[in-house]
């Protein structure tokens, strides 16, 4: 689902939605993002529902794992001070769809910091310049990139 297909119901549900979750993504992630790469992290209210999507970048270029990890680890803490317990992720990058070696890390940073936190991932996304889709925790890697 493309952002402007998404219906006007949609900040009322949940970011995970199946209905809704690729097209919320796609109006969340920005084309300079998908062309540079970078990382969301969408923070939820309790009840899974859009509260605020903060990009992690590395000066308009793709951010290393460490870089990510670093920024987690100050996010996160100070957000679920402030009663936030739930997020979702978005990996924002040039190419396909198809989840690599390193979307797995990143996915492992996430899940890694969030326990830390006391802070549920909800939900995973990869956005790519032709479109969004879901990376459900099963899926394999495609490559070592």
């Amino acid at each position: 689902m493309r952002f402007d297909e998404l219906p006007k119901s949609w900040p009322t549900r949940p970011v995970t939605d199946p209905e809704i979750f690729e097209g919320v993504i796609d109006l969340i992630v920005t084309e300079q993002s998908r062309a540079t790469g970078a990382v969301y992290a969408i923070l939820c209210h309790p009840d899974g529902r859009l509260l605020q999507p903060i990009c992690i970048d590395d000066g308009g270029s793709r951010p290393s794992v460490e870089t990510v990890e670093d920024g987690l680890r100050v996010l996160l803490p100070g957000a679920a001070e402030q009663g936030v317990v739930s997020v979702v992720m978005a990996i924002a990058r040039p190419g396909g769809t198809r989840p690599t070696a390193r979307d797995r890390r990143l996915r492992a940073v996430f899940e890694t910091v969030c326990g830390a936190a006391g802070v549920d991932l909800l939900g995973v996304a990869i956005a790519a310049p032709g479109g969004v889709v879901a990376y459900p925790k099963d899926r394999t890697d495609d490559s070592a990139a």
